[in-house]
């Protein structure tokens, strides 16, 4: 656990990332398995209050109506960001926005393996399921997940409240700032946002 802290809060933001899939991959397919198994089907299903929304016959409207939607968790993951915390022996702050992207694919792995979708749709075997994720054209969470994920990795420095140990210290805003390749993988990470926004609204009224 230390090993995987400090690659997460390393100062490379290629090591950022590397990491975060693959610890993307083994929380969300294996929270994905284990929730088909030992939970009840549709756990989670119409249990989202923020779900609760009409969406629009337009393709258009509806693909921003989504973006929009999944905008909400880019901005708590950012939010969370600004806050990080390391123990007093350890070198970097560990961004809090991990704990906050983490959260949202633990969530998403229980949807997925209880089938909790807010749209109606015949349930899939686990193969299926599995299977699916990677279906690019039909299937829009791997685009959102891999664009929280390039957000959430990309705004690790950003913290102005830095907890080390009992001892908390600020920074102000105007010293903190994104280097070009963390801009680079933030604005990357909004376009898949927003193709993956494209692909549900396209999927929602085939339907």
């Amino acid at each position: 656990m230390k090993y995987m802290q400090k690659k997460l809060s390393s100062d490379s933001l290629r090591e950022r990332i590397f990491f975060s899939v693959f610890l993307f991959l083994v929380l969300f397919f294996g929270t994905m398995i284990l929730s088909y198994y030992l939970l009840p089907p549709e756990l989670l299903k119409s249990k989202n209050p923020l779900q609760n929304w009409e969406t629009s016959n337009n393709t258009f409207i509806l693909t921003f109506q989504i973006f929009f939607y999944n905008m909400l968790s880019v901005t708590v993951i950012v939010l969370a960001s600004l806050f990080a915390k390391k123990k007093e022996w350890e070198t970097n702050y560990l961004s809090v926005g991990y704990i906050t992207f983490f959260a949202l694919i633990f969530m998403n792995g229980i949807v997925v393996g209880t089938w909790s979708f807010s749209v109606d749709s015949d349930p899939v075997p686990l193969p299926g399921r599995i299977i699916r994720t990677f279906d690019l054209i039909h299937r829009a969470g791997l685009w959102e997940m891999m664009g929280q994920l390039l957000i959430t990795c990309s705004v690790a420095h950003i913290a102005a409240v830095l907890t080390n140990g009992k001892d908390t210290v600020t920074r102000k805003m105007k010293d903190i700032h994104l280097i070009k390749s963390e801009k680079g993988a933030f604005a990357f990470g909004i376009i898949l946002m927003l193709i993956g926004a494209i692909v549900e609204s396209f999927a929602i009224n085939a339907l």
